[in-house]
């Protein structure tokens, strides 16, 4: 199977070298806001946080006997992007004396979802993940007043649409020399594990949604926006 990324290797790389320094040194969070967000930032920087190593592992089983590595060097720089987001919001918390969690039962189950995953199952569950990010980390923009928090939200807003584009075209290049019929319970497996995971995500995270303009019908057809647009990469 050809699973050529150069591309995205490249375009990780150069993501990589134009972030800005960010300063949080005088920004200014109300008690209001951090009523609405304080929990909820906990758990999504420690979902940030992972070090992918079973999903690397998974990668290098899959292409131990392919010549062309860039798929796992673009894996391991994207695993660096959300290092790089889990570490901004660190500092963020850090300025309003907001805890990190160590752990958290949410995020315990997706890391153990990819730990006994293929390759393909992983990505389909960071796909899932990046499609809620990108619907939360918008609502969470909207929230704050935070000039900090408002730069990390519109720079993780960015890195989440190229972040599904990548893990589509990983599911595209798994689903272009199958049976369609095999690609169409892909498809509904993926709609499964959204449709499952986002009542989950509205549990914990309303405050925020809410505050942020996502009612719970308008943060569904968000998300299934995202899941759509994901799907018409994979299956082009």
């Amino acid at each position: 199977m050809e699973f050529c990324f150069t591309e995205w290797r490249d375009y990780f790389r150069r993501n990589q070298s134009a972030v800005k320094e960010l300063n949080c040194k005088y920004d200014q969070l109300s008690e209001t806001e951090r009523r609405v967000i304080c929990s909820s930032v906990q758990q999504f920087q420690i979902g940030e946080s992972s070090e992918g190593l079973f999903l690397i592992a998974a990668a290098k089983r899959f292409l131990k006997d392919c010549a062309d590595k860039s798929y796992l060097e673009a894996l391991i720089l994207f695993i660096q992007e959300e290092q790089r987001h889990a570490g901004e919001l660190e500092i963020f918390m850090n300025r309003h004396n907001i805890p990190k969690l160590k752990k958290h039962w949410v995020d315990q189950i997706f890391r153990r979802l990819r730990r006994f995953a293929s390759l393909e199952q992983s990505i389909t569950v960071l796909l899932t993940a990046e499609i809620i990010a990108a619907v939360y980390y918008d609502a969470l923009k909207n929230v704050t007043g935070s000039v900090c928090l408002r730069s990390i939200c519109g720079q993780i807003l960015i890195d989440e649409e190229k972040h599904i584009e990548f893990q589509a075209e990983a599911l595209h290049k798994f689903g272009r020399r199958r049976l369609k019929i095999t690609n169409t319970c892909a498809v509904f497996s993926r709609f499964i594990l959204l449709t499952g995971t986002l009542p989950v995500v509205w549990l914990y995270h309303r405050k925020v949604l809410k505050a942020g303009g996502k009612h719970f019908f308008v943060y569904l057809k968000e998300a299934y926006q995202e899941y759509v647009r994901a799907e018409k990469l994979i299956n082009k």
